[in-house]
């Protein structure tokens, strides 16, 4: 009760602060005038997204919605209140984790679960300054918890973890300072001190997530310098935050996540993600190109305990943007090299990391009713030699996709998420359709293989993925062919604030799906389900 209190009383003073502030400098500051809108509005992403509507550079990419709380309320210009709720169903059936860490020793079989999401966001924008604030309560209900008052286990292949729930907390909050014509040079320049979220490149590896259900949030600096259709440069210093509370070896009981305990987030200050990245505009015809370089140093906190990793992270991609009638492409490159800590019962030391992985893809936007677009795509990301290679000298070779979002290359995470960035070589194609104006179509297909069919097929800790093995033996004899994804997905706009979305994703299961061992064993008892896994949710969005 007194959280709640005291959350009632800062977003009261938060507001009227910006009002009282708003009155008291409108007539004197000089607004920034954002460059005018595109006629053609991308579509909104089914997630809360209000604090990305109005680019303080670049304007209004997005279509303000129908039914908005600004008009409603009849606020002044200078300030934004948003209002989004998303709820999502999820089922999921024979999932390929073959177990959790203890206290979820034996998991297997299916799971299901409600997602929610209920975020709200203010901005002042007052001169060529902006206060922004963003409050999310992200939730899942229904999930198979063990909720005996004595017992610490949770026999579902998905216990509530830190991406399915964060429950009411401030996911930004940052003051920044944007000219369009900074210095009079022709460029537009953004810094944004604080708590915030961020997009960088293609997302790959550094992203607020849309799909999942809590996003990632980071506490520094970026810098932003654009020169508009020519090029723009972000660099960054932060430090990511943890959100608590979260299920690891410190707190180890998952029921504490869906009991209603909660626990601000903190900003894990033993780490820092830094970078940088240049992208420029039509270098020869219609081509653009990124380079970027990120760094993690990452070390262990009180409630977060880490694998250590010191990552330098360089990349460089090239594409261009789809367009009706036209070819387009993509080719990125990424690496990475450092080391990382491994913790096993038998083991733990630092390891050098060597790791690689790539995207391509090329499609064509046909100029044709419900506007086909068709594209092949390729993943690949390394693997190590072996998934239990601790011996001193050994090198890791798994790549690791930091901050990224597994939704971007391949599906739907949430309580599926069976393929992230990490030890994978898989080729696919898509097919988008757009039936009427309001509906769009998505067909995805997908061949599994592992990069090394020594290594785990899971994230790049693989605590929740399955390892070589057939019967128990473990020299690699699972083959390296996971298996074919098939996925549909489809989105339905009622208008600009009311959304509904559903899809379905079946794993066809290969060798080493159906005969690979857990990674973490306890007591020796979990299996690997060799059924299919099937998957389907139905979600909507409401936004104000």
């Amino acid at each position: 009760m007194f959280r709640k209190y005291l959350l009632f009383a800062i977003l009261k003073q938060t507001l009227g602060l910006m009002v009282s502030c708003g009155l008291y400098l409108g007539l004197s500051a000089v607004p920034v005038h954002a460059a005018e809108p595109k006629p053609n509005y991308s579509k909104v992403p089914m997630t809360a997204y209000n604090s990305l509507m109005d680019d303080a550079l670049l304007g209004n990419s997005y279509e303000k919605p129908v039914w908005n709380l600004h008009d409603t309320l009849g606020l002044p210009d200078w300030l934004t209140v948003g209002l989004e709720q998303r709820s999502r169903y999820e089922s999921l059936s024979d999932t390929f984790k073959a177990s959790q860490p203890s206290p979820a020793p034996t998991a297997g079989g299916g799971d299901q679960q409600i997602a929610l999401q209920t975020d709200l966001w203010i901005q002042a924008k007052l001169g060529k300054f902006r206060f922004a604030a963003e409050f999310m309560d992200a939730r899942a209900l229904g999930s198979d918890v063990n909720t005996s008052s004595t017992a610490n286990t949770n026999n579902t292949p998905n216990p509530p973890n830190n991406t399915m729930v964060d429950t009411a907390d401030f996911t930004q909050g940052y003051i920044s300072w944007a000219d369009q014509n900074a210095f009079f040079s022709g460029r537009g320049l953004e810094v944004k001190v604080g708590r915030q979220t961020m997009d960088l490149g293609s997302r790959r590896l550094v992203s607020r997530p849309v799909y999942r259900n809590a996003v990632n949030s980071f506490t520094g600096v970026r810098i932003r310098v654009l020169d508009y259709d020519k090029w723009q440069f972000n660099t960054f210093a932060t430090m990511p935050v943890n959100r608590y509370p979260n299920y690891n070896s410190v707190t180890k009981d998952p029921n504490l996540l869906v009991k209603g305990n909660e626990q601000w987030d903190e900003e894990d200050t033993q780490t820092w993600l830094s970078g940088g990245i240049l992208e420029g505009y039509n270098l020869v015809k219609n081509i653009n190109a990124e380079l970027y370089l990120y760094n993690l140093d990452e070390g262990d906190s009180k409630l977060n305990p880490t694998r250590n990793r010191h990552y330098f992270t360089p990349g460089l991609r090239f594409y261009i943007k789809p367009k009706k009638g036209s070819f387009d492409f993509v080719a990125e490159g990424m690496g990475q090299f450092g080391t990382v800590q491994y913790d096993t019962k038998s083991s733990t030391q630092q390891q050098n990391h060597q790791a690689w992985s790539e995207h391509i893809e090329a499609g064509y936007s046909f100029d044709l009713p419900m506007s086909p677009r068709f594209l092949l795509e390729y993943d690949w990301a390394s693997g190590s030699k072996n998934s239990k290679s601790y011996a001193s000298g050994a090198t890791d070779g798994r790549f690791d996709p930091l901050y990224a979002a597994s939704d971007i290359d391949f599906g739907s995470s949430g309580i599926y998420s069976a393929f992230q960035r990490s030890n994978i070589n898989s080729p696919g194609y898509r097919l988008n359709f757009a039936p009427r104006s309001d509906l769009t179509v998505s067909i995805q297909q997908r061949l599994i293989w592992l990069a090394s069919a020594g290594d785990c097929w899971g994230g790049s800790s693989c605590s929740s993925g399955t390892a070589p093995g057939l019967k128990g033996n473990t020299n690699g004899t699972s083959g390296s062919y996971v298996g074919d994804q098939l996925g549909v997905s489809s989105r339905y706009n009622y208008n600009s604030s009311l959304n509904f979305d559903v899809g379905w994703f079946h794993l066809f299961k290969g060798q080493f799906a159906k005969s690979a061992i857990p990674s973490v064993t306890a007591n020796g008892t979990s299996t690997t389900p060799g059924a299919d896994t099937n998957y389907f949710y139905v979600q909507s969005q409401l936004r104000f």
